[in-house]
């Protein structure tokens, strides 16, 4: 049997190349029916991004989604009145109907269920709530971590699938409950073709799917990419930019989790934790580096945009 992986246990093996620049490369991504620069996505929490951030990133071609901790409303209000270019915002499971169809008078492109654990039959309900309020509206629905889950959150009627649970840097899941699985194999198991339930043999809908944690270095993006990820969410390497709303501590950005002591103000139920990132490039410069190193990846898997990395040949490093 074969391992489970996390990125830092998995290398990528290079392959015959013909792009005569790197700079050539194409690093777009085609995400629900609309094109953006780069297949990664600041993870929606309130260290990461804020208004400003978001604005920014709409206004420049980047996907993002708004973290629902403070006022969707007026986040969306805001957003519709300036007519941003895409306007991404997230939802609990606790709102009731009146509070949904206020925000249903505004503008929004793409909705993101916020949930740690996604297998819910509380998801389900929402799910079905969410189609009829919001009709016009894509629907991101995370997090979950098996195939039996993206096969029932298609069928509840998601649009895309944001996966990984207890794996990222200021997560404290896996430690606290025992429940996570390493990311690599995690988002290689969700992208699959098929799996073996207890009642036999199922097919794995298409759904693109968003690999949330555990990216430690840029490099990592292009492994998520490798595993079958549509796109990849990050936290700490925006949370450590230079404008991020991540505080600063003694010259770092403090980078702390949604279920952690610091955002949620009492200690029930707690299963995050805040870290100290070294502050550096700006938002800007983050972005760009992350584009050039995805281009350099994509000459390295022997393409020309990110289809190349469909055809990358892995190997397990460092696990026995």
């Amino acid at each position: 049997m074969t391992p489970y992986c996390s990125y830092q246990d998995v290398l990528l093996v290079p392959n015959y190349s013909e792009l005569g620049s790197r700079d050539l490369a194409d690093v777009s991504v085609e995400f629900l029916g609309s094109k953006f620069k780069l297949p990664v996505i600041p993870a929606n929490m309130e260290s990461v991004i804020d208004t400003d951030i978001a604005h920014f990133l709409s206004q420049n071609g980047y996907f993002y989604i708004m973290h629902r901790f403070g006022s969707t409303l007026d986040f969306v209000k805001k957003a519709t009145i300036e007519a941003w270019e895409l306007i991404s915002a997230s939802v609990g499971v606790n709102e009731n109907e009146n509070e949904l169809k206020e925000l249903s008078n505004w503008e929004i492109h793409y909705l993101t269920i916020d949930l740690a654990h996604a297998h819910h039959l509380k998801v389900k309900e929402r799910i079905k709530l969410l189609k009829k309020v919001f009709p016009t509206s894509k629907l991101i629905v995370g997090n979950v971590s098996t195939p039996e889950a993206i096969c029932d959150l298609t069928e509840w009627g998601a649009d895309a699938i944001k996966v990984g649970i207890g794996q990222g840097s200021i997560c404290t899941t896996r430690l606290q409950t025992g429940f996570s699985i390493p990311m690599f194999s995690c988002v290689q198991n969700c992208c699959g073709t098929h799996f073996w339930p207890n009642n036999g043999y199922k097919e794995i809908p298409n759904t693109p799917i968003i690999a949330d944690g555990s990216v430690q270095n840029i490099g990592d993006v292009s492994k998520a990419l490798v595993a079958g990820a549509r796109m990849v969410m990050c936290g700490g390497l925006f949370a450590s930019c230079s404008d991020s709303p991540a505080k600063i501590r003694d010259g770092k950005k403090v980078y702390f989790g949604s279920t952690s002591f610091e955002a949620k103000g009492h200690r029930k139920h707690i299963e995050g934790k805040a870290i100290e990132v070294p502050m550096g490039l700006c938002y800007k410069e983050r972005l760009e580096e992350i584009s050039d190193s995805l281009k350099s990846a994509i000459s390295y898997a022997g393409g020309k945009d990110l289809s190349a990395f469909g055809n990358v040949e892995t190997i397990i490093y460092g696990k026995n």
